[in-house]
């Protein structure tokens, strides 16, 4: 997968109520550099599920534009792939004409669970986290030949991968410059404003995130631990693209970080960050 040239995909199901409106929302979130996804029914409902707009909305991406579209729509655009994602669209669509590939995935309708809203908005998390787990998987199979980057490249397109997430509470990437990591050479760079900065690494192709607010630093890990949602985390992964670290970063700074970008969290920041380092190194 070329990094210049994004891959069109169309998600397809019956109603684009549901299943579709949601792979596409993720795609565009965790992929929005390498793909632009969009999605249609191909008996459209005519409206978007409240409960697939929730599920989606719980990762702190709006669904604000999001409306059910006929797949006639699409007919005339070229598409690299179409992914039917339920057995009524795939009989509905064979095939597709200007399409290079057509995927099939058989996932259940999560929109006719039994049980109340609770128990339905649980069958709703749990296809949007089986769809997010295919979209990987469709990633890391689409993918072509990395290219050689060196680390000051990689960290300065990770940085334009997080821009628009931290942008919108003011800070400014710095730039990417080399160093030296415990004698090994890296690239450096930070997104900062005034009295705290999200300073970023790449050494041997390793990305690493690390908070700061004064004196007071966290690795990306340590402090979703303090938040408790460490087993939330968007791991890379087996993913061999580098950029991946970036991508899932990012996901995670917008559902977990806000305290921090915000400035809200700042003194429960320090605190944690003072207990981890007198555990740490003791006195």
């Amino acid at each position: 997968m070329a990094s210049d040239e994004k891959k069109r995909i169309l998600f397809l199901c019956t109603g684009n109520a549901a299943r579709s409106q949601m792979a596409e929302a993720l795609a565009r979130i965790d992929y929005g550099d390498v793909l632009a996804p969009v999605s249609a029914g191909s008996r459209p409902a005519g409206f978007v599920h409240p409960l697939a707009i929730r599920a989606i909305e719980e990762l702190g991406f709006r669904m604000d534009e999001a409306r059910s579209k006929p797949a006639e729509e699409f007919l005339d655009a070229p598409v690299d792939l179409v992914v039917t994602v339920c057995d009524s669209a795939a009989a509905d669509c064979p095939s597709w004409p200007n399409a290079r590939h057509l995927v099939h995935w058989s996932i259940k309708d999560p929109s006719f669970g039994p049980g109340g809203e609770l128990a339905r908005l649980q069958a709703f998390r749990a296809t949007r986290d089986e769809l997010r787990g295919r979209i990987d998987a469709l990633v890391e199979a689409l993918r072509g030949p990395l290219p050689r980057r060196s680390d000051r490249e990689l960290l300065e397109q990770g940085a334009r991968i997080l821009r628009d997430v931290m942008r919108p509470h003011g800070f400014k990437f710095s730039g990417a410059s080399e160093k030296t990591s415990r004698g090994h050479p890296a690239a450096g760079g930070a997104f900062r404003r005034r009295g705290r900065s999200l300073e970023l690494q790449v050494r041997s192709g390793v990305g690493i995130a690390t908070y700061v607010a004064g004196d007071h630093r966290l690795l990306h890990p340590a402090y979703m631990e303090h938040l408790g949602v460490a087993d939330r985390m968007r791991y890379p992964g087996l993913s061999k693209d580098p950029l991946n670290a970036f991508r899932r970063l990012r996901t995670d700074l917008v559902r977990f970080a806000k305290p921090f970008l915000r400035g809200a969290g700042l003194k429960d920041f320090r605190r944690f960050a003072d207990e981890r380092e007198t555990a740490t190194h003791p006195s």
